[in-house]
């Protein structure tokens, strides 16, 4: 009862401060790096996102340049039997990083609970990208506003299907 409070307020205050630059900075040098630490290092259980309420997984592409292991936290929507993931990359004018990397090299993991999911990114469209984008801007403005700051007219969202075998993500 006491963490459903905890997530709840976490969740208000986040939604509420998400749009805002300075906060926008401490979540890509602070959060986003503590995220990263602590879902590899507890194997996805424990995330500074997932104390909100919100899902979080971790994604681990491979570099399109370096072929090296890729890992960033990502909120996340289930969609049917995929994790569906928006690129927003906080309103900037460049598509993040593993977004690209998934366009080069779809095969990636994602470790989410406890478990490590070999997944296959596809690239949503139509119908299916306006459903999932439509669901992350339902729970306030953040990403809306960061759509509105990057310059623009949509974010890249792909859903991370599952399969056997992730290919080459390294993770």
């Amino acid at each position: 009862m006491v963490r459903t409070r905890v997530s709840a307020l976490s969740w208000k205050l986040m939604v509420r401060l998400a749009p805002e630059p300075w906060f926008i900075t401490v979540m890509r040098t602070a959060m986003v790096p503590a995220d990263r630490f602590l879902l590899a290092r507890t194997k996805g259980r424990f995330s500074v996102g997932g104390t909100t309420g919100a899902g979080t997984l971790l994604l681990t592409t491979t570099g399109r340049r370096t072929g090296q292991p890729r890992s960033t936290p990502l909120f996340y929507k289930p969609h049917g039997d995929t994790f569906a993931v928006v690129a927003s990359n906080f309103g900037r004018r460049n598509h993040p990083a593993w977004s690209t990397n998934l366009l080069a090299t779809p095969h990636a993991t994602v470790t989410v609970g406890n478990r490590v999911v070999p997944v296959t990114a596809r690239l949503l469209a139509g119908e299916e990208h306006d459903e999932v984008w439509r669901y992350f801007t339902s729970f306030g403005p953040a990403y809306q506003n960061y759509l509105d700051t990057s310059g623009r007219n949509v974010f890249r969202v792909f859903a991370l299907d599952r399969t056997e075998s992730g290919g080459t993500s390294g993770a």
